[in-house]
């Protein structure tokens, strides 16, 4: 067996799972259960990028278009095990998508994704992380006679020329996930992606730890929904409805209305009601404002990634300066029980101000805490411990 079958049969995508063991109380896991660096070549507008000091618990700051954001979604790709359908989704939520013909529907507009929006033959990214996390490198190549292409791809005169190739380890491997890509520079993950991340009916989920990523929208009725199963099975419903006491402490229960759901509505804000002390009704969730919407993202996204990764953009987004601590203590706290390394960007120094004031107040998460500024300027990121953070916040100096 090859140095590199060895690998995949050990750990066959993304991160390494803890077979049987669910905590029974807050503890701290080790290091090596997560990233602690990643080195990023060639993936959007970082030619070569190093990150170190990665924590539990990870804030990214830096100025508009310093790529907060990007780092966020590349380390969600890494973390996924090379999962295309985290490009898939990472293009949708940037629009960099491709229209085409009404038959052939949307195609990921894959050239954003390499440095220089080149995508050209032997166009090639590579994530890399330590610890127990495989390499993951997406690579253009000419495509010879057609192979790599689905014979569905031919009849709809889709590319002759130019495949994708991601590959998952240190070698190139013929099972590597291959994709067509269109005259017009265009991917569909979808048309012909790879068994492993088939179901019946249709859906797919890749065979990785959990993993989340909230934007700044929050998550809509059918995304929480979705983790909402899990949250129950786990038992974990009364720490989310726990965790957004912290806006109201008036807060009981919460419910989805699974008639809407089973005639196949899904809307984008409804179908979440809340229990409250002395109300016979359930109060529906948009009646409490955007701030409590975005906590319930937050604590049911860390409710279902146990063992997994959270991924948080603008993790302050419609939260009141003034909760900002409790914020980040449920945050952390709720990561280190559950073994989730959390991921997590914010310009503001509000956001910062409520991390330094927890690190202040309980000196056990100052090993759990990072934050890194990301400047592209530079090729590495510029990373602050907890007890740096608190000790610049005293000085009032703005590592944003």
């Amino acid at each position: 067996m090859t140095q590199k079958c060895q690998a995949q049969k050990k750990r066959p995508c993304g991160r390494k799972r803890r077979e049987g063991k669910v905590p029974h109380r807050i503890q701290q896991y080790p290091d090596d259960d997560m990233l602690t660096s990643v080195n990023i070549t060639g993936y959007r507008g970082f030619k070569s990028y190093q990150m170190e000091g990665l924590a539990r618990v990870n804030l990214f700051v830096g100025r508009n278009n310093s790529g907060k954001t990007a780092v966020l979604e590349g380390i969600q790709f890494l973390a996924s095990g090379g999962d295309p359908s985290v490009i898939s989704e990472v293009a949708s939520r940037r629009g960099e998508i491709i229209f085409t013909r009404p038959e052939t529907g949307s195609q990921v507009d894959i050239g954003h994704f390499f440095h220089g929006h080149a995508c050209g033959p032997n166009a090639t990214f590579t994530l890399a992380g330590d610890n127990s996390f495989l390499p993951v490198t997406v690579k253009t190549y000419v495509n010879q006679e057609g192979s790599g292409v689905s014979p569905q791809s031919m009849r709809q005169g889709r590319p002759h020329g130019l495949a994708l190739k991601i590959t998952v380890g240190s070698a190139e491997s013929k099972e590597d996930p291959r994709f067509p890509i269109s005259r017009e520079g265009g991917v569909d993950f979808d048309a012909s992606l790879p068994p492993r991340y088939r179901m019946r009916g249709g859906s797919r989920r890749p065979v990785v730890s959990q993993a989340k990523f909230v934007g700044t929208d929050s998550l809509d009725t059918f995304e929480l929904a979705s983790m909402w199963d899990e949250v129950i099975v786990q038992g974990r419903e009364k720490d989310v409805a726990a965790a957004m006491r912290i806006l109201d402490d008036s807060i009981e229960s919460l419910h989805f209305l699974t008639g809407m759901m089973t005639a196949g509505y899904f809307p984008s804000r409804g179908g979440i009601v809340i229990g409250m002390k002395g109300l016979e009704t359930r109060v529906p969730l948009g009646s409490m404002g955007d701030g409590m919407r975005r906590l319930m993202a937050l604590a049911t996204s860390l409710a279902f990634t146990r063992e997994g990764n959270l991924f948080v953009d603008e993790i302050d987004t419609g939260l009141h300066y003034s909760v900002m601590s409790d914020m980040w203590k449920l945050v952390v706290a709720k990561a280190v029980e559950s073994n989730t390394q959390v991921f997590a960007t914010t310009h503001s120094w509000d956001c910062i101000k409520g991390l330094s004031d927890l690190c202040q107040k309980d000196v056990n998460v100052l090993p759990s805490v990072a934050i890194h500024k990301i400047d592209r300027s530079i090729p590495h990121s510029i990373a602050f411990s907890g007890e740096s953070v608190v000790k610049m916040v005293r000085a009032d100096i703005d590592m944003r």
